[in-house]
């Protein structure tokens, strides 16, 4: 009988061969490399190449930045590791004991880092978008020595990494010159990726803030872009990262550009100031980005914004492209039928592997035309690695991306996804496209190298129809990461009214608006009904029948709750605990089967939830008893509670109708 180990074969391996091991499980299952360095010295030796190949660091003020410096730099030395440090993020916010209350443009930053975690967990690909006033010339945001000293232990650290590469930079505060200068010193070909990037560090502080912008290391930016600010400024930001792009920024290679709209900034209608530009622009030089984001509300209702950027960059040399996204509460933002068709007659992407982009019907064009101007651009690109398609989606868009770009995919999200807004309902009578089992078949004939697929699901009270959607799922043999975007809006109410046929007498009553009913309040119920055993059910169908590579990753995504089709979003309340999101992981074991289900956004639900209950106590806006039901049956919050305890009476002991609704189980 063998009697070897599991580590004895380990040390058997070539010093190579275990690195590719450790490099395949830092990138598969981080966690696991703990694990693999538990096997053996070697081994351990193998997994602090990639356990500390980057370190990261959260920002909080100069006392506890110095303190998690030595901690780190005390970790690096006993592991012999610093040497092995390639990346260094620093994100946070270092607070010098200013008023809180005093940070001005600050404020955006804030909020939006309360809410990104949530975001980037169910949508990676959504840009979250700042809010709140924004002022370019800022009292608050100046340069001082005293804060650039309290960079020091930061400073310190990077001399000592030999291998550093890379420094992504997350913090609102100004880069600090002394950690510019210790890279321009001691490490030249290090990169910077500058996420808080801002034109007024220029405006403010000329000499420093063009020796950043035309650092040689400043490889990656992400700016704002306000086109006014709260105080009727104008921001010249878009003409500047264009400047910098054509030359001045000599090895910047992406820019991540997201417009918003400041608090207070449209209140002028004035033309737009006079702007020099930046000192040392040649007019007429080129730049050569390899990654283009235009995201928020950045303008794309004429091709004006591309045509400015395809002046300053050679879109030849672009590798990843995405236009358009959502405009943080103002809607959909992104290329309709004249940017398309301009973009399809005028560019060229001929190194261009990723796209992102979202679609936008004009409805002063017929729809027939929007569908041939989008068939045609999608058509227009080079195959392609990855592809994310948001917005109005029909049969030939989707026939255009599974004819051009199916055999090389290895990633694709199409997330069909109809703008509806008030007044709508009187002029639009077109059904958004539902994919069904036989659309994953089309993807599955045309796609043999999908790894990763995003897909919008409508909901259907988890009938047999959806239950053959998951099903179909998998078939798909390569496929290891999937995002289902569960679809619970019905449109049907403004556009199609033979479902009321269906509908027995209490749900034809009225609810809230004429065209709904309390039957399609009944529906909407059940849909938004997402819960863990509903999420584990899914990942079991689909997992049940998968054939080759397993399923590694599924992520639920709840979204379209109390959306009719007449732009008004109600069931707020109902929505905001029950349409739950999911994360769905297989452990990478090969011994016994493991899941892990983690629901995306707890805590922030179950603050919203206790604040809530504390303002229905208050106010007494809780669920109706049952003699106010009947002396009040006509009242919608009333009527919205009946059809609620319809579909889930009252358990015995719960507190709230909270505790009693759970999904409706697949049909199986």
């Amino acid at each position: 009988m063998d009697s070897a180990t599991p580590d004895s074969y380990l040390q058997c391996l070539p010093h190579e061969t275990l690195q590719q091991i450790a490099g395949h499980i830092a990138d598969s299952h981080p966690p696991s490399l703990n694990a693999l360095a538990l096997t053996s010295k070697t081994c351990h030796e193998v997994a602090t190449l990639f356990n500390f190949r980057q370190v990261h660091l959260t920002v909080r003020n100069p006392k506890q930045l110095e303190h998690d410096v030595a901690a780190l730099v005390a970790a690096l030395s006993r592991t012999e590791s610093i040497r092995h440090v390639h990346s260094l993020t620093l994100e946070g916010f270092l607070d010098m004991d200013r008023p809180v209350d005093k940070k001005g443009t600050l404020d955006w930053w804030e909020s939006t880092q309360v809410r990104e975690p949530h975001i980037n967990n169910i949508l990676p690909n959504k840009e979250p978008i700042p809010s709140g006033f924004y002022y370019i010339y800022d009292k608050f945001w100046e340069l001082s020595s005293e804060e650039d000293t309290a960079w020091a232990p930061v400073i310190d650290l990077i001399k000592m990494l030999p291998s550093i590469a890379k420094i992504i930079y997350n913090c609102p505060n100004h880069f600090p010159p002394s950690l510019l200068n210790a890279l321009h010193q001691n490490h030249t070909q290090c990169k910077i990726h500058y996420l808080t990037f801002r034109l007024q560090t220029i405006l403010q502080h000329p000499t420093y803030g063009m020796t950043l912008a035309t650092s040689p290391c400043l490889y990656s930016v992400r700016l704002l872009d306000s086109w006014r600010d709260s105080e009727d400024t104008d921001d010249f930001s878009r003409g500047a990262i264009m400047q910098l792009v054509a030359g001045l920024a000599p090895n910047l290679k992406e820019v991540h550009f997201v417009g918003f709209r400041p608090n207070l900034s449209n209140r002028s209608r004035r033309q737009r100031g006079y702007w020099p530009g930046l000192p040392g622009f040649i007019p007429g030089k080129i730049g050569s980005l390899t990654s283009l984001s235009l995201l928020g509300c950045a303008d794309l209702s004429s091709p004006a914004l591309i045509r400015g950027w395809a002046k300053h960059t050679d879109f030849g040399s672009l590798h990843h492209l995405a236009l358009g996204g959502e405009k943080g509460g103002w809607g959909l933002n992104g290329v309709n039928n004249e940017v398309m068709g301009w973009i399809t007659h005028n560019c060229s992407f001929p190194q261009l592997k990723t796209l992102e982009v979202v679609l936008v019907h004009d409805h002063r064009f017929p729809r027939s035309e929007y569908c041939d101007s989008a068939a045609s651009f999608l058509g227009a690109f080079n195959p392609l690695c990855e592809l994310s398609v948001t917005g109005p989606l029909e049969v030939n868009i989707f026939d255009a991306i599974l004819h051009q770009h199916g055999q090389t995919l290895k990633k694709l999200s199409l997330h069909s996804l109809e703008e509806v807004r008030p007044g709508d309902e009187a002029l639009r009578r077109e059904m958004p496209m539902v994919f069904t089992k036989v659309h994953v078949s089309q993807i599955q004939a045309h796609c043999p190298a999908l790894e990763e697929l995003a897909i919008t699901v409508k909901r259907t009270q988890s009938n047999a129809v959806e239950v053959e959607l998951y099903r179909s799922l998998a078939k798909l043999e390569r496929l290891r990461s999937l995002f289902l975007i569960l679809d619970c809006s019905d449109l049907r109410p403004f556009r199609d009214s033979s479902c009321d046929a269906e509908f027995d007498e209490d749900d034809q009553r009225t609810w809230l608006y004429e065209n709904i009913k309390r039957g399609h309040l009944r529906l909407a119920l059940m849909n938004c009904a997402v819960d863990e055993t509903l999420a584990r059910s899914i990942w079991e169908t689909i997992c049940h029948d998968k054939v080759s590579t397993p399923l590694e990753s599924l992520k639920l995504w709840t979204t379209g709750v109390g959306e009719f089709g007449n732009g008004q979003d109600v069931m707020a309340d109902f929505a905001a605990n029950m349409s739950r999101s999911w994360l769905v992981e297989r452990l990478p074991r090969d011994d016994i089967e493991v899941i892990n289900i983690t629901e995306l956004g707890q805590y922030a639900r179950e603050a919203r939830d206790q604040s809530r209950k504390e303002w229905e106590t208050r106010w007494n806006k809780g669920e109706p008893t049952e003699s106010e039901e009947e002396s009040r049956e006509n009242d919608d919050r009333f009527a919205t509670f009946r059809v609620f305890r319809r579909i889930w009476p009252r358990k015995e002991g719960s507190g709230d109708w909270r505790e009693d609704w759970s999904s409706l189980p697949l049909q199986v």
